[in-house]
């Protein structure tokens, strides 16, 4: 028996060889339409055997004042469930991907940056959905952040671009192209049954 067959089946920290060679990726999804892009991307990406999913959401925090005040409490928790149903209705547009894909949560302040969830869980590949900035590109806040500190392959994803011809292109990252694009963007998935 040779060694690959000894280490199929086998297990490292109750994970299979094969769910660790699977292609880890986390998407942060925020809500509009460059999120559900970055969403829609991902899903084609998730219906792949060899890539395994992680949809992750940012609550942002407000701080409380220094002396007296209101505290900010109630608004935080305000933005909090907010953001979970957010997160929720995004995870449950997903259909039957869903079912394999794992949903975060991060609370600005309280739990990891951004940046250090994604070094510390492993991923190798970041989708970011892309936020119209003036005067330069398309691009997001954390990218620049998330390439310094992890070896994770960062791609800022735009929305679909809307046309006003009848039956013009559609952008690359659009759902309608599904596997296509994928194959386009990742070649390596060719070699996935």
């Amino acid at each position: 028996m040779s060694d690959t067959e000894m280490a199929i089946g086998t297990s490292v920290a109750g994970e299979s060889v094969d769910q660790r060679l699977r292609t880890r990726i986390a998407v942060v999804f925020e809500p509009g339409g460059t999120g559900g892009a970055a969403l829609a991307h991902a899903a084609a990406l998730a219906a792949l055997p060899a890539y395994k999913l992680t949809v992750v959401a940012i609550a942002p925090q407000a701080t409380g004042p220094r002396c007296c005040g209101p505290s900010p409490e109630a608004y935080n928790c305000a933005v909090r469930d907010d953001v979970a149903q957010d997160l929720h209705k995004a995870t449950a547009r997903l259909g039957s991907v869903a079912a394999e894909i794992t949903v975060k949560l991060l609370i600005e302040g309280s739990d990891l940056r951004l940046e250090e969830w994604v070094a510390q869980g492993g991923f190798d590949i970041v989708l970011l959905p892309g936020r119209r900035r003036v005067m330069r590109s398309r691009g997001h806040p954390a990218a620049r952040p998330l390439r310094r500190s992890t070896d994770a392959d960062v791609r800022v994803v735009g929305a679909a671009r809307r046309h006003t011809t009848p039956g013009a292109p559609s952008d690359l990252h659009s759902p309608s192209q599904g596997r296509a694009a994928v194959l386009a963007t990742y070649p390596e998935a060719r070699n996935v049954v």
